[in-house]
């Protein structure tokens, strides 16, 4: 590899309103808003070409979140496109979802189902394998966005190789 890689910087999610994602980031997650760009006054061309977007869209505002010590979140919300469409289920191509690393998995969800966060089942413990240790529940934001939580403190596959995932518990 002819060039140094950092890590991951952040991770753009679109929105059907962005004060809403907003709220929702600092709620559950102590987000810290750190910029907001409004507005873009670019062109369709620009929309197609530089970013993939749809024809006729344009950016109505876009918000960058610092959550912990992890990759920030960069919310998007556009027009033009149909606000009310639900994103891909995580089993469909193009379908994801996003992972925080709390402190603790089981204490994270009871505050966040006080919260009225609906949680998927768990929290769930995975016993044996390479995620052995790892403590994790899945949740849905507002907009239809899925979303986990996890903790840990080592996982089964640190006793076969000396390479470790990036760690929010290890990093400065």
């Amino acid at each position: 590899m002819a060039e140094h890689i950092f890590g991951m910087h952040h991770i753009g999610i679109t929105v059907p309103n962005i004060e809403e994602g907003i709220a929702f980031f600092k709620a559950v997650f102590g987000a810290i808003e750190v910029f907001r760009t409004g507005p873009f006054d670019v062109d369709e061309a620009f929309m197609q070409r530089r970013l993939g977007a749809g024809p006729h869209t344009r950016i109505r505002d876009l918000a960058f979140l610092r959550c912990g010590k992890g990759p920030s979140v960069e919310l998007f919300e556009y027009s033009g496109e149909d606000s009310a469409a639900h994103p891909k289920r995580v089993s469909e191509v193009g379908g994801m979802h996003l992972c925080f690393e709390v402190e603790d998995v089981f204490a994270s969800a009871e505050r966040l189902k006080a919260h009225g966060i609906k949680f998927l089942e768990g929290p769930n413990v995975a016993e044996d394998g390479p995620l052995a240790g790892f403590k994790w529940i899945y949740f849905e934001t507002p907009w239809g966005q899925m979303l986990e939580i996890a903790s840990f403190d080592k996982l089964g596959y640190e006793a076969t190789t000396k390479e470790r995932l990036w760690r929010a518990k290890s990093s400065s």
